[in-house]
């Protein structure tokens, strides 16, 4: 069910005009409302942000029990199409940024770059670098996070994480249990992608990275992959994009979309073999 599920929502994320998953974020609003209600009360913030929570696993639980696979599968659909990421990032989300490159303007590229990412850089690689990272974060974080969860504890697992994440992108301090709760979900799926970019990238170098990092708790989830994504494009022979994508971040595109098939042909042999 989970595979299937999974499978339909990657087919209706391709196909339809739900690339950018549903028109209404839900999870955002019951953010946006709980932050309003839980200022500088951490602990209590943190329960009332996962009240969520409690409805979708007694529903789920119910759903599983009386047999229902149409409607258990349409909920499971639902539930992972509102948990997914809203950007584009194996799309347009850099367009503007490469294409400012592609014409020679550095300047309107960083300019782009701030503007649409935050980001803040020196010369044009800084930048370049940055923005590589910013594609390789929303990658972990809108999807892959939310697929691993999903396919162990299913729509409460989604849900969960993505409230969480929510939050983080709210400029949560450091030290809320928001903040360490969403690292420990994130600690095991960042590695498990870092892992996938040495399969389909430079190996040597990704293990060099992953050598001091791959079992430390104190090294995060955005700074692994973005420096194991970083290695796993140095040293290669040529492009790893094809001719037609010819955009500054194309090899980073393509590195990710082969780390993400390489996940795809895993869950799809657990699918098979459980």
């Amino acid at each position: 069910m989970h595979f299937l599920a999974l499978l339909l929502v990657c087919l209706l994320m391709w196909c339809t005009p739900l690339r950018r998953a549903l028109p209404l974020d839900i999870p955002q609003l019951w953010v946006a409302f709980a932050e309003r209600r839980i200022a500088h009360r951490p602990l209590v913030g943190l329960a009332l942000l996962l009240v969520p929570l409690l409805p979708v696993a007694l529903l789920q639980a119910w759903l599983v029990t009386q047999g229902w696979g149409f409607l258990t599968l349409l909920f499971y659909v639902l539930v992972l199409l509102a948990c997914m990421g809203r950007s584009d990032p194996l799309g347009r989300m850099t367009e503007r940024f490469e294409a400012a490159l592609a014409r020679g303007d550095v300047e309107a590229a960083a300019l782009v770059a701030e503007h649409e990412q935050g980001v803040l850089g020196g010369d044009s690689a800084d930048v370049l670098a940055a923005m590589r990272a910013v594609l390789v974060r929303e990658i972990l974080h809108g999807y892959v996070v939310t697929v691993f969860w999903f396919v162990l504890l299913g729509p409460v697992g989604a849900l969960g994480y993505r409230l969480l994440r929510l939050r983080l992108a709210q400029d949560a301090p450091a030290g809320e249990p928001v903040t360490a709760l969403a690292h420990a979900l994130e600690w095991l799926p960042a590695r498990l992608l870092a892992a996938s970019f040495a399969l389909v990238g430079h190996f040597d170098h990704v293990r060099q990275v992953l050598a001091d990092a791959l079992l430390s708790w104190d090294v995060s989830a955005d700074d692994l992959v973005a420096r194991t994504a970083e290695a796993a494009l140095t040293g290669g022979e040529g492009r790893l994009a094809d001719e037609a994508d010819s955009g500054a971040l194309a090899d980073t595109r393509t590195l990710l979309k082969r780390a993400l098939l390489a996940w795809a042909v895993v869950l799809a042999l657990l699918a098979v073999l459980g």
